[in-house]
């Protein structure tokens, strides 16, 4: 089988470090080329990881090369600028997240990408995490099977920490990008500079959570109340039960905590989640059940692989028609229309 040629878009630092050392590290793969706007870095880029051209802009790569898949790495408030060109390619694509800022412009893009069958991923790399994917089948079953009586709800936990886990820098020859001066996407028009700000700083930091929650239940939910401080989102799923998001609840300086516990009547299932950029580090999984087997403990043991590098993989998989995409441009969209609304409850507009 042919090897999937990979188009980039950005080598700055999630471009780097999370995604293209990623995709350099999978056999099936041909890293093809690199549009980046710094022009010494980006020859430095291709030259570490073997991609075998260099542009200037990515509407040169498209132009120009045939590509199976574009990874699209930027400040998503430019996804709704540089997208559309990829989708018109024909091609498949994964962005980082959210799926863009406003969700009217989301509504498009995801309209765009049916029109042109193609996969777009979202980059919600928790998914991906052996752990997440275990606590995912295990609340399904659950629910079906009724063993462990009804679904209670489901709480989730994440208070600012060390994220970058210390990896390391990433290539730069300290020049300057030469690419064209592009407008980043607005808000929506509903909110004063203020609320913007918010809403941004939660889609950029929180929307992970919002996403997993939906798909650790594989159900949506709305949001009924947002705490005046931002420590606290509760929600209602789809079938009438709670879910609480707790934010900015203590700081960390050396830790990653994240942590989501479904509650059943008869037990509960707990996963913790490791900071995105620890390497060889899967999340951790563990279940109490006291039904009438007895009361006792579970701690399933999971392959040390990073969510960022199953992301890659998933992709190139998904490309390749071998599984179903495990997180939409629907998913997104679905993320942002929560984010606004908690925004809304927030700021009382």
């Amino acid at each position: 089988m042919s090897k999937v040629k990979i188009g980039f878009i950005g080598s700055g630092f999630m471009g780097q470090l999370a995604h293209i050392s990623n995709y350099a590290l999978l056999p099936d793969v041909e890293m093809t080329a690199l549009a980046e706007g710094r022009e010494k870095t980006a020859e430095l880029v291709a030259s570490r990881y073997g991609i075998k051209k260099v542009y200037s802009n990515h509407k040169e790569m498209l132009k120009n090369e045939k590509l199976d898949g574009v990874v699209a790495i930027m400040n998503f408030g430019f996804h709704n600028v540089v997208v559309p060109d990829v989708i018109d390619a024909g091609l498949n694509i994964l962005t980082e997240k959210p799926l863009c800022v406003n969700a009217e412009n989301g509504k498009n893009l995801v309209q765009k990408a049916k029109q042109k069958d193609i996969v777009y991923h979202v980059g919600f790399m928790k998914r991906c995490d052996p752990a997440s994917i275990y606590m995912k089948k295990t609340i399904e079953e659950w629910k079906k099977s009724g063993e462990l009586g009804e679904f209670s709800y489901l709480r989730a936990s994440m208070p600012p920490g060390n994220w970058m886990f210390g990896i390391e820098d990433p290539i730069s020859a300290n020049d300057a990008d030469q690419s064209p001066a592009q407008e980043q996407e607005s808000v929506p028009s509903w909110m004063d500079k203020k609320t913007g700000e918010k809403y941004v700083d939660f889609v950029n930091y929180y929307i992970h959570q919002i996403n997993l929650i939906r798909y650790l239940l594989k159900e949506d939910y709305s949001v009924k109340y947002a705490e005046s401080s931002g420590r606290l989102l509760v929600g209602e799923t789809d079938s009438g039960k709670p879910i609480v998001l707790e934010m900015n609840t203590y700081n960390l300086k050396k830790e990653w905590h994240e942590f989501y516990t479904a509650f059943f009547e008869k037990g509960y299932i707990k996963l913790s989640l490791p900071a995105p950029l620890a390497r060889q580090h899967s999340g951790k999984v563990e279940i109490y059940i006291n039904n009438s087997s007895g009361e006792y403990y579970k701690n399933p043991v999971f392959s040390p692989r990073w969510c960022m590098l199953e992301q890659a993989r998933i992709f190139v998989e998904t490309i390749q028609g071998k599984r179903e995409c495990i997180s939409t441009a629907e998913d997104g969209l679905k993320d942002l229309e929560v984010a606004e609304s908690y925004i809304k409850l927030l700021t009382k507009k």
